[in-house]
């Protein structure tokens, strides 16, 4: 047991004499070891956690703080306590953070917000939680806070906000671009149809043709929206992209100012991609159209091809990035930047800053495209007045085998006349009168059906009698893959020439489909 005694020592009579008193003490001394264990556990949770902790009197003081929090300043606890904020923090943060505490020990509520905080010469955003401390009374005494990094978490869900909203707009163009394409075909068709009939001296011959050049000037609108979408022909193959940036160079050292700069840097033993040489110089010369567009005084154009392979931190801050071996294409400019508020939406079809009939605002939204079908993706770093660079990525592509002899291209001929029967299926009724002119005037008999189930009754009613169906993918109440399976299923010797202005990697890799056409060898397809 603990005591406390008291002694005191009485003279008399020539003797000694002791008076004392004895006080068991146990019972406090339990409560005192209760207190320290419960506050050496407590500030063992305190200086373990990885959030900052910190506590100010009613005078907004520092009375405590925990490691976390000392070391976002680089400072010992002893270094902090009794100081305010203002002896830590630029004078508009420090004012910002005292008026939130007034409002903590006036209304004697908690506060959760997020602010800016500078952490190792650095702005940060944080998530605040700030909590009046009562005494036994109910008054407030003072201000506890508590705040974690959240910057990184913020910056992934606005690169998922973005990616979400560029998935939506790519679906939308897509869309328009199909319906588009349809309307492009029927004039185009029509006009390949008038023009042959059209006398050489004949005026209305002109009209013609400039009503042919602007079609095929829209119809350029619409393949560039098709590759935002990436809905594009797509022709991979295996290539060094330093062929293509050479290519790209010879170009436009002939067309760009002389006093931009032109530095190349490229890897000698630069990995193999799997892509479309055309399509990869088109995102490099709209790359660098730009980039010249943002040096109008001059100044330096690097491009520059590397290896690449993202680490953990990379893969954790990049939304779009995995796992894998990249090759990286590099192009940086030493022009006027990008603003961050209008970088969000550089990749937007139709979005430009240039002046009106300077641009369609649809150069960088292919470039987005293109990456995406090839399975890459693509950063942009900019800062006003030093210059954008924007870095490409594409998978590597390793070869199994070596050396594959190409396939000869096709030899153009004539096309010959017909006399079978053919069943057209197509949702377009323009697309359906055009497809029965053209096809007439062959010599070729023609069934029309506007769906995959008016398709089907065409077919039974015509069994036999039909020697090809010429089959949109794209289709109302039964989709052209559905409507396949069917024909299979009713005629497995049906021959059908599927018909699509999507690129074939858009329904190939629907497996179903995909083991019919492998399977069935008398079937043709074309896109």
């Amino acid at each position: 047991m603990w005591v406390l005694e008291n002694v005191t020592l009485l003279q008399g009579g020539g003797a000694a004499v002791l008076e004392g008193t004895i006080v068991d003490l146990s019972a406090q001394k339990q409560t005192e070891e209760a207190l320290r264990a419960s506050e050496a556990k407590y500030r063992t949770v305190v200086e373990h956690l990885d959030q900052s902790i910190f506590l100010k009197d009613a005078n907004l003081r520092f009375v405590a703080a925990n490691p976390p929090f000392c070391g976002s300043l680089g400072l010992t606890e002893a270094d902090v306590i009794g100081k305010t904020d203002f002896d830590f923090y630029p004078r508009h943060l420090a004012e910002k953070y005292r008026a939130d505490d007034l409002v903590v020990l006036a209304e004697g509520r908690h506060l959760s917000l997020e602010e800016e905080n500078l952490q190792g010469g650095r702005t940060r955003t944080v998530r605040v939680v700030k909590t009046p401390v009562k005494d036994d009374r109910g008054r407030v005494m003072g201000v506890l806070g508590i705040f974690w990094d959240v910057t990184e978490q913020r910056a992934l869900e606005a690169q998922l906000r973005q990616s979400q909203k560029m998935e939506a707009i790519g679906q939308l163009a897509g869309g328009v671009a199909h319906d588009f394409n349809n309307l492009l075909t029927v004039i185009l068709g029509n006009i390949s149809l008038l023009l042959p009939k059209a006398d050489a001296a004949d005026p209305e011959r002109e009209l013609l043709l400039t009503a042919e050049q602007a079609s095929l000037r829209a119809a350029e609108l619409t393949r560039r929206l098709l590759g935002f979408s990436r809905r594009a022909m797509l022709r991979a193959e295996p290539i060094n992209l330093n062929h293509c940036l050479e290519e790209t160079v010879r170009i436009l050292r002939r067309t760009i100012d002389p006093r931009v700069r032109v530095e190349v840097k490229t890897r000698p033993d630069l990995w193999t991609v799997k892509a479309d040489s055309a399509q990869v110089n088109q995102v490099l010369m709209n790359l660098c159209l730009n980039a010249r567009d943002a040096m109008t005084e001059g100044g330096r154009l690097v491009l520059q091809t590397d290896h690449f392979v993202p680490d953990e931190e990379y893969l954790r801050m990049h939304l779009e990035a995995r796992p894998g071996e990249f090759v990286r294409l590099r192009v940086r400019d030493t022009g006027y930047g990008i603003p961050p508020e209008i970088r969000p939406r550089i990749f937007e079809p139709f979005f430009t800053t240039k002046e009106t009939g300077q641009g369609t605002g649809l150069g960088l939204a292919m470039v987005f495209g293109i990456v995406k079908q090839h399975r890459g993706w693509i950063d942009c770093e900019s800062v006003v007045h030093e210059g954008t660079t924007f870095d490409i990525y594409l998978p590597r592509h390793v070869q199994h085998e070596a050396g594959a002899p190409r396939a000869a291209p096709p030899v153009p001929r004539a096309a010959p006349a017909g006399k079978e029967t053919i069943l057209l299926v197509d949702d377009e009724p323009m697309i359906r009168q055009l497809g029965t002119l053209i096809l007439e005037r062959h010599g070729y008999e023609v069934l029309l059906a506007g769906d995959g189930v008016e398709a089907l009754q065409v077919y039974c009613e015509n069994r036999g009698k039909i020697d090809l169906v010429i089959l949109d993918l794209t289709m109302p109440r039964l989709s052209g893959r559905d409507t396949f399976r069917r024909l299979v299923e009713m005629d497995p010797g049906v021959r059908v020439l599927f018909s699509s202005g999507y690129s074939p990697s858009t329904w190939r890799r629907r497996s179903a489909v995909r083991c019919w056409v492998s399977s069935t060898s008398r079937i043709g397809r074309t896109s």
